[in-house]
């Protein structure tokens, strides 16, 4: 796991007050800079047998510009061009260290074409507002070049557009939150994070926010003298081809049992039941259901659930909110009407989109269930504890692969997973999947899906 924060300036000041000043603070984030440059123009030259790869920097004029003049310092052969920001004082005294040893930025627009790395040093964390529309033209121009794109800490015009669209993103000293936005998941690239002379765990510590990795995935395990009583009996509420999607999910995640009540199911390992039993494991109810009167069983007050889909059309979900053996997996419109029916105010989903991680944290801090809000990086929240996923891929965008989910996350609560760990490693299991696929995205779907359960 690695830890995320959103507030960036709070850990350097942290550290400056343990002894670390900026300037030690910028001169270690500027060589990492310079040592993943060097790295990634290695891997040029190798595979397209090219003896100078040419390195541009465009430079802004605070202190990520900074950075970029420290790693500049670092390299050879790398050229800059400025902007015409308005310049701090730290940016200043890095550019007369650097002309000190007789570096010289260009004075004409670069031609980006001739360049194989172009590095974006133009704007940090700290802008929230649309740049002119100079930088705009350039980082169009920088967009259409064929070479290899770097992000320092953050792609200039994150949340606008045009917006860098970064190969690699390197963050500085710690993982930032905006970089794990739904929006952003297009911009920047490959995710890094640099050692600012400190390891993350100490520059950021007290962290209740992760970004989960492949390595940190749990799954059921079996011991050679289990029986399919050990591992739960789910119960599926839905309809025939949503439940059997579900169904298979949670067989195929490791569940002993899996019973779906409906009128018949498209596989016959599934059992087929006309209601619920007081010795379910656990139920998944909700995808493709029509009579939702089913929320209002007695049976469901006792039993660990996962509620999803349709149930958000219910205000009966309301009674479930508050217990902390619940898993609601709404998809974005999903929330919206359940942020209606919470706080009786108006969402849209264009709103909620760019406020994804304001929006999961209002909900936590007022209810005790475990929230899942899908998207292109799912989070994963309850009460103070946050997860995101960055893993997963467009593949995952088919009718049935949220229904799979569902199923998946019921097994592990009826194999005696927390809710939490179970909402969280259901979700990296899933992403997982997408990820491996290595076939035409659009080919992909909730059978595969299923199947590539067995390759985790």
């Amino acid at each position: 796991m690695k830890t995320i924060s959103n507030d960036i300036k709070l850990l350097e000041q942290n550290a400056i007050n343990k002894g670390l000043d900026e300037l030690i603070l910028m001169e270690n984030a500027g060589l990492n800079l310079a040592k993943l440059i060097q790295k990634e123009a290695k891997k040029i030259r190798k595979n397209f047998k090219i003896k100078k790869v040419k390195i541009l920097f465009l430079l802004g004029g605070g202190n990520n510009a900074a950075d970029g003049l420290v790693a500049l310092r670092n390299l050879k052969n790398a050229k800059a061009y400025k902007l015409g920001f308005r310049e701090n004082e730290t940016f200043k005294k890095q550019e007369q260290i650097l002309e000190n040893f007789g570096f010289k930025f260009m004075q004409k627009e670069p031609k980006l074409k001739k360049f194989h790395i172009i590095v974006d040093c133009i704007l940090g964390t700290g802008i929230k507002r649309e740049v002119d529309e100079k930088t705009k033209q350039i980082l169009e121009k920088a967009n259409k070049s064929k070479a290899l794109k770097i992000a320092c800490d953050i792609p200039t015009n994150l949340g606008f557009l045009p917006c860098f669209k970064a190969d690699i993103t390197q963050c500085m000293g710690a993982l930032k939150e905006i970089l794990l936005e739904d929006f952003a998941k297009e911009f920047v690239g490959k995710i890094k994070i640099a050692n600012l002379g400190v390891n993350d765990k100490l520059f950021s510590p007290n962290q209740n926010a992760f970004l989960l990795e492949k390595k940190d995935l749990k799954t059921i395990k079996r011991s050679t003298s289990s029986n399919k009583g050990n591992f739960g009996h789910i119960y599926i509420v839905a309809n025939e081809s949503a439940g059997t999607l579900a169904g298979l999910g949670a067989l195929n995640f490791g569940s002993g049992l899996v019973s779906l009540v409906a009128k018949k199911s498209f596989s016959p390992l599934l059992i087929i039941k006309s209601s619920l039993s007081k010795e379910a494991s656990a139920i998944s109810l909700g995808m493709g259901l029509e009579n939702l009167d089913i929320l209002k069983d007695e049976i469901l007050q006792t039993i660990p659930l996962v509620l999803d889909a349709n149930c958000f059309l219910s205000e009966a979900l309301l009674w479930y909110l508050n217990r902390e053996d619940v898993i609601i997996t709404p998809h974005p419109k999903e929330f919206t009407r359940l942020y209606k029916m919470c706080f009786d105010e108006d969402l849209s989903v264009e709103v909620l989109q760019k406020n994804r991680f304001f929006y999961a944290k209002k909900f936590a801090q007022n209810y005790s269930c475990v929230l899942v809000l899908k998207g292109a990086n799912p989070i994963i929240i309850q009460k103070e504890k946050l997860y995101v996923i960055n893993l997963g891929n467009e593949a995952l965008a088919k009718g049935g692969s949220g229904d799979v989910l569902s199923g998946m996350m019921a097994a592990l609560l009826g194999a005696k997973f927390t809710p939490l760990k179970a909402a969280k490693n259901a979700c990296l299991a899933h992403a997982l999947i997408a990820r491996k696929y290595k076939f035409n995205k659009n080919s992909f779907d909730a059978i595969k899906l299923i199947k590539g359960l067995k390759c985790l």
